[in-house]
């Protein structure tokens, strides 16, 4: 008689590797699904613009309907989420892929993105048009987009549709930026639109590189945090399919944060200056200053210094730029609530005016502010300035009534050098209900049809997104006060990256029996 043999057992490295190959398959396919959608050409989400070959963006003038343009990105964020998530568990597991195939992989993303037209939003146009309104010799923090086009210009006659009667709210030094590439591109938007993506996809990789360089000394860090920046497909969307600046701003803000490992004058003055040029980008990284100032508070010295170097930099430049500059820089707070946030329907139901609901909005920044610098795991000794600044951030990020999916920018890069913990899954949540919210003309259009698709994307935009997003919330504050931030009960510690530490005095030592470091 024969005996039925045992079911064979799959060893723990065969599972976390298929469980880290099926990660990296969904990523794949999660970006090839953005690419596609971008090469189809001009839709309800790709802009639309003469071309300028040889030159990228390239694309074909397929006229892909509505639907399907919606089910596909749909597809790319469930998949690149799903991708992500698979990923960190494999890594916890004990998966190590090659680090160099990890940047390999980012690279090819990055380059195929950058030749495809901005896809999920029109915001890189704004920047064209901003460019242009310097080289003419005006001011684009008074003269508008639809002010240009009246003129009969040639890039406002493409470009200067979308928010006609707004000014630019970005800084002087992207800014700056964008005037030195309408320079070089002309009187051709998509020559503008190629070097301003240019520019993204060289601050994008060097970051990856900067990273790859921080973490080396620990394996399971260095591929989480490949994950979490180099190959996150929600951030490569928001940062190079949709082309936005934020990227630049966050390799500024970050390369303060990682200059300061040490309190000295001359560390000091060199974050100081990369954080002025990060808030000269865009103000919300200003926060980043919080965390420097958080890590060497102790030292006058070097907090003179610091401040001194970031007001070298914003004094001249909004000086240069005027005094319309600094307004039009800080006016996102007069914009109404965007409708998947919680605050739009706290105000629907309670008609509140826009203003309360940014008094409330800035009440509530200030309570999670402090619940988070005060609950928040430790992190690592060596990115002391790393912890105060991804607090600040994050809790704009949670509270802000005027949030985009794409702020979500600034915190990845630093999430990617503390140890691995459930904020992560915070993160990952918030950012992947806002790409899904805020796919433009998918979730608040009306041209969706069968009528029945319109409802259900309007059940998801106006309710379930703010719900799910009051949802991660909740939860951040709940993690903060059960002080419970690893990973998943049970989860063995990984020793953290081996480079050299911060002098004594920057990093702030956890509560013996109240904080648990979560690796």
């Amino acid at each position: 008689m024969v005996q039925a043999s045992a079911p064979t057992k799959v060893a723990p490295e065969a599972r976390h590797r298929w469980i880290g190959r099926t990660a990296l398959t969904a990523i794949g396919v999660s970006i090839a699904l953005m690419v596609s959608v971008g090469i189809q050409g001009p839709s309800s989400v790709v802009v639309t613009f003469p071309v300028a070959p040889p030159l990228p963006p390239w694309y074909f003038h397929t006229h892909p309907s509505i639907t399907h343009v919606a089910i596909a990105l749909c597809l790319a964020v469930l998949t690149g989420a799903g991708g992500l998530g698979l990923g960190l568990v494999a890594v916890r597991q004990g998966w190590r892929p090659r680090p160099r195939r990890l940047i390999v992989g980012s690279v090819l993303a990055v380059m195929a993105l950058l030749v495809m037209p901005p896809t999920g939003s029109a915001d890189m146009l704004l920047y064209v048009v901003s460019g242009r309104i310097v080289v003419l010799g005006h001011s684009p923090y008074v003269m508008t987009p639809g002010q240009l086009k009246s003129s009969g210009d040639p890039i406002g006659a493409v470009a200067g549709y979308d928010h006609p009667n707004d000014p630019t709210r970005y800084g002087p030094a992207a800014t700056l930026l964008e005037a030195a590439t309408s320079e070089l591109a002309g009187t051709s938007v998509a020559r503008a639109i190629f070097w301003l993506k240019l520019w993204n996809g060289l601050a994008y990789l060097t970051l990856v590189l900067v990273l790859d360089r921080l973490v080396r000394s620990n394996a399971a860090q260095r591929v989480r945090a490949h994950l979490i920046w180099s190959l996150n497909p929600l951030i490569l969307w928001e940062a190079m399919a949709g082309g936005h600046n934020d990227v630049l701003g966050a390799v500024l803000g970050t390369s303060a944060l990682f200059a300061l490992r040490r309190a000295d004058p001359l560390r000091a003055v060199l974050a100081g200056v990369m954080l002025g040029l990060a808030a000269a980008v865009k103000v919300p990284f200003i926060f980043f200053g919080g965390g420097l100032a958080w890590a060497i508070h102790k030292s006058p010295r070097a907090l003179g210094v610091l401040t001194l170097g970031a007001a070298a930099v914003l004094i001249p430049g909004y000086l240069l730029a005027g005094r319309d500059a600094l307004s039009a820089s800080i006016s996102v707070s007069t914009i109404a609530p965007v409708a998947y946030t919680p605050w739009f329907i706290f105000a629907r139901l309670f008609g509140l005016p826009d203003a309360g609901i940014d008094r409330l909005g800035l009440f509530g920044l200030t309570v999670l502010a402090v619940i988070l610098l005060w609950r928040m795991p430790v992190g690592s000794r060596n990115f002391a300035a790393v912890r105060a600044a991804l607090a600040l951030s994050l809790a704009w990020l949670i509270t802000s009534p005027q949030q985009r999916p794409w702020y979500y920018v600034m915190i990845f890069p630093l999430l990617a050098v503390v140890p691995a913990s459930r904020l992560d899954w915070v993160a990952i949540v918030d950012v992947t209900v806002g790409a899904f919210a805020g796919l433009p003309q998918l979730f608040h259009t009306t041209g969706l049809s069968p009528a029945w698709e319109g409802s259900i994307v309007k059940i998801g935009y106006a309710g379930l997104a703010p719900l799910m997003l009051a949802a991660a919330g909740a939860l951040l504050l709940w993690l903060c006060f059960t002080n419970d931030w690893r990973p998943w009960a049970g989860d063995r510690e990984v020793p953290e990256p081996l480079i050299p530490s911060v002098s004594p005095g920057l990093h702030r030592g956890s509560r013996s029996g109240t904080r648990r470091t979560a690796t």
